[in-house]
């Protein structure tokens, strides 16, 4: 029950009531309402607070992992050590939790023990101060993948940092402790970044090409870049031409106007155009950085630094130059970034910084490039165009230092677990004053029995609208983001065979792929509702049936009854469960070459036969229990019977007939399509 609905309901209450009750019901709208507006004022401070707050990425923003550490036992004290070495003043300190995905989608949360503690050392690892303790971090409503940041007033001089985890999520014997980064600031100053990373007690994971000690503290996060909401920005970056060859030398040059000191390069990269690339879109896996005061010195009495690194996503990049001065700085790419071998190479920034101490003396300088495309429109109207490399500005917002950065995302937090802590307030007052009418709805009668049927009548009917707009939309998603993703595979594993020759390896991804596409198109279509806009049952099997015997001869027919043939939802889902598995036995296990496919409905009975040519199934096999399970559990959940025969070498024939409770005819007239086959 809404908040309009409390003040509605009041309202009719008190109209209709005795002078006594009006006045009871005034009080109690006074109580409830004026509570309820107290937090709408409040919920809408905190909603205009947060527009101007980076919001934490859902998506993939690339680069590495972090450091997971696994341990035999849930519980007990498992420390990850940074160290720095040089003892100095810590007044920051910040911990972002690692992400994966897992079977069930996007853990935001890998490896984040359930209790720690945070202790600051000396330079002989014993502790200097214990800079927090965290408990039940596993129950916080909003946190979802937020960094945990600790400040500390006055600083603490110290020369390592230890986060000691005593409660860690998983299973069985592995129990995993992880971290995707550890900032820890001195003065604006990480003094953690490319340090020592320290893990007693436990052991690495086994992918360090995700998982790896110095990924701890290499400013890769899952966070994104270190942008603030900014209004409307329209230059995302600078894009060069397209080139055939990855190892085309192309070049960025910065103009200062005059001499300056640095002695650090920040390159932030672009923004992928197109969500096919991966982040990190357009970074060079190689570059040099040439220094001079004259255009002429590069090669002559510049300063140059070679640089090479993976791709580190839509993460910043630093590069240490020491102390350097000079007017015109180049970032010369040697070997640019190449996906596949017919997409063209690309070099592109959003931003280049050079920093002396706290200033970016970069801000500002004019940019020229051989290579660039002027002007070059984006997605949104936005532009790819020099003028935005040096212009303060990332492809989503305005650029701020890491630990400002940081410092708005806790304030984020705060504020989304603010607005938390006052919806369920709310939720609390609408159900205490539940109660209340229930109450005055026995005193009176009439008008109580409209507030208790009529309205949550319509607030049910409301709800089912929005289940099954929210159906919808996932249905959609899932046809065109996931459903056009496995068919790029396809069409990619189809390319790779074209060009190198058939291999089981590609044979695989082939048919893992297909078998994707139509457990996928299943869930789409039991998602939609019945109706004009979903295809008939029998016709959704011979589209299955289409792409997973793509490469076999295969023929499906069926009478007109059963093309007009309805099941229910849950009978649907048990038989596309069982075709796909049948037809996943074949293509794996039958090595047939032609596959025929009837369906018939007559006498109250739909009828599915599926056979082929293959190599049968021995009869000892046969009568195995765990021979053919999936398909006899499915037909025991459909309530229908179930037969087998087969050969040895003489192929397989699989019966199936399910009850029909009560016939339902589709309004798709498609029994034209019955002699169609492949």
């Amino acid at each position: 029950m809404t908040r309009a609905m409390v003040r509605g309901v009041v309202a009719l209450l008190v109209s209709g009531a005795s002078a006594g009750a009006a006045d009871w019901g005034e009080d109690l709208a006074r109580k409830f309402g004026g509570r309820l507006d107290a937090i709408d004022q409040e919920l809408a401070r905190i909603d205009a607070d947060l527009v101007g707050l980076p919001v934490l990425p859902r998506d993939d923003q690339g680069g590495s992992g972090g450091f997971a550490s696994l341990h035999p036992e849930p519980r007990g004290e498992f420390p990850m050590v940074v160290e720095w070495g040089e003892p100095a003043p810590v007044d920051f300190v910040a911990l972002v939790p690692a992400r994966r995905y897992e079977i069930d989608g996007l853990n935001r949360q890998y490896g984040l023990p359930d209790d720690f503690r945070v202790e600051l050392t000396d330079a002989q690892g014993e502790v200097v101060t214990t800079v927090a303790e965290v408990t039940d971090t596993w129950s916080h409503p909003v946190r979802g993948g937020h960094p945990f940041v600790f400040r500390l007033s006055p600083p603490v001089k110290a020369a390592g940092l230890r986060i000691v985890a005593q409660q860690l999520p998983g299973d069985g014997d592995r129990f995993a402790h992880a971290w995707s980064e550890a900032f820890v600031f001195s003065r604006g100053v990480d003094l953690a970044a490319g340090t020592r990373v320290g893990n007693p007690g436990g052991q690495n994971s086994a992918a360090p090409w995700q998982w790896a000690p110095e990924f701890l503290v290499d400013r890769q996060t899952p966070l994104g870049l270190p942008e603030m909401p900014a209004g409307e920005h329209r230059n995302i970056g600078w894009l060069s031409r397209g080139r055939e060859r990855a190892d085309e030398v192309t070049w960025l040059e910065l103009d200062l106007s005059e001499v300056r000191r640095f002695d650090r390069l920040r390159l932030i990269p672009a923004r992928r155009p197109t969500s096919d690339l991966p982040s990190g879109f357009g970074f060079p896996q190689t570059f040099k950085v040439k220094v001079g005061e004259q255009r002429d010195d590069f090669e002559t009495n510049g300063s140059k630094l070679e640089v090479s690194m993976r791709n580190p996503g839509h993460n910043p990049v630093e590069v240490k130059l020491g102390e350097l001065s000079g007017r015109f700085v180049r970032i010369e790419a040697t070997r640019l970034w190449k996906p596949f071998e017919s997409y063209p190479a690309f070099f592109a920034m959003s931003e280049v910084e050079l920093w002396n101490g706290p200033e970016n003396v970069a801000l500002g300088a004019r940019v020229r490039s051989p290579d660039g495309m002027g002007n070059v429109i984006a997605s949104g109207a936005r532009f790819w165009s020099t003028v935005s490399l040096c212009d303060g500005y990332g492809p989503d917002g305005k650029l701020v230092p890491t630990q400002e950065w940081l410092a708005a995302i806790d304030r984020r937090l705060a504020l989304e677990t603010e607005r938390h802590e006052l919806r369920r307030e709310a939720g609390r007052i609408i159900a205490d004053w539940r109660r209340a009418v229930f109450w005055v709805l026995g005193l009176l009668g009439g008008v109580g029995g409209v507030a208790l049927v009529v309205l949550p009548l319509r607030y049910r009917i409301r709800e089912r609208q929005q289940l099954r707009a929210v159906r919808e939309r996932i249905a959609g998603d899932l046809h065109d983001e996931v459903g056009s993703n496995l068919g790029s595979i396809q069409m990619f594993a189809d390319l790779a065979e074209g060009r190198t020759g058939p291999s089981k390896e590609l044979s695989r991804i082939q048919r893992i792929a297909a078998e994707t596409v139509s457990a996928v198109r299943d869930i789409v279509w039991l998602l939609r509702p019945q109706g004009g806009a979903r295809i008939g049952t029998v016709e959704h099997l011979r589209e299955t049936a289409s792409i997973m015997l793509e490469r076999l001869e295969w023929k499906f027919t069926a009478n007109e009854a059963a093309w007009q043939t309805e099941l229910s939802d849950e009978q649907n889902r048990h038989l596309f469960l069982y075709f796909r598995e049948a037809l996943h036995n074949i293509l794996r296990h039958s090595e047939a070459k032609t596959v025929t496919i009837h369906a018939d409905e007559g006498d109250g009975v739909f009828a599915l036969l599926i056979t082929d040519d293959g190599v049968g199934i021995p009869e000892a096999k046969r009568e195995r229990p765990a021979t053919l399970r999936a398909l006899r559990q499915r037909a025991e959940a459909l309530r229908a019977e179930f037969g087998v025969e087969s050969k040895d070498g003489d192929g397989t024939a699989l019966h199936l007939a399910i009850p029909l409770r009560k016939s339902k005819r589709s309004n798709a007239g498609i029994a034209s399509k019955a002699a169609q086959g492949a």
